[in-house]
């Protein structure tokens, strides 16, 4: 959960452009803050279609009685992980693309949204995530985004916008890194097989925990 409320950012947006703080954002608080929170709004879904470590989940779906793969209501975007031979010409035998259409996923290259009820499906979820769930070095991204466009179009004043970029580059940096140790992610026990190969010769299931340098 993140530190900072929904009220906090959007006085940061403001201060930034040199505006009036509000002490809620019910009732009469202004359109000013009302862009701004929108603001907000929209780069948490920006920064949600990327995928982050708390919200790209893997599941295995099974088809209803009709065939069909019904999306969870709360995607973004999802991708088929299981490999799906076209048999439709001339793409026969080439792997299916898998998109989404009113709720379920649809097989494009073969123009059905029938799957095969006796087979399972291992689907990546990329999942929306409310700002009150964002990691707090992610809702200080955000919230730099959201002020440096904030403030361009409601003062336009190129020195603000420089100031505001220098810190919209230091806590993005931030983001991605907090991200990153949240995925657990590095070159050496992540990346892919080609580059597994390169480090660590055949030994493919290279463990960090155990393996030191100069052995």
């Amino acid at each position: 959960m993140g530190a900072l409320t929904k009220l906090n950012a959007v006085n940061q947006l403001l201060l930034y452009s040199g505006e009036n703080i509000v002490s809620d954002l019910e009732g009469s608080s202004g359109v000013d803050t009302s862009i701004a929170e929108f603001l907000i709004d929209q780069k948490t879904v920006d920064y949600s279609e990327r995928g982050l470590a708390n919200n790209v989940r893997l599941e295995r779906m099974v088809p209803d009685t009709n065939g069909r793969l019904k999306m969870r209501t709360d995607a973004i975007s999802v991708r088929m992980s299981t490999f799906i031979p076209a048999v439709s010409e001339p793409l026969r035998g080439t792997n299916c693309r898998i998109v989404e259409r009113g709720g379920y996923l649809y097989n494009l290259t073969d123009d059905t949204d029938v799957f095969d009820s006796t087979e399972t499906y291992d689907v990546e979820y990329v999942l929306k995530v409310d700002w009150e769930d964002m990691d707090t070095p992610i809702q200080k991204a955000i919230v730099m985004q959201a002020a440096r466009e904030y403030q361009m179009l409601s003062q336009g004043d190129p020195n603000a916008d420089q100031y505001i970029a220098q810190l919209e580059m230091k806590y993005t940096a931030k983001a991605k890194g907090a991200d990153t140790r949240g995925k657990d992610q590095s070159i050496l026990n992540n990346g892919d097989n080609a580059i597994k190969k390169i480090l660590h010769g055949r030994n493919m299931f290279y463990d960090p925990n155990i393996y030191r340098w100069g052995r």
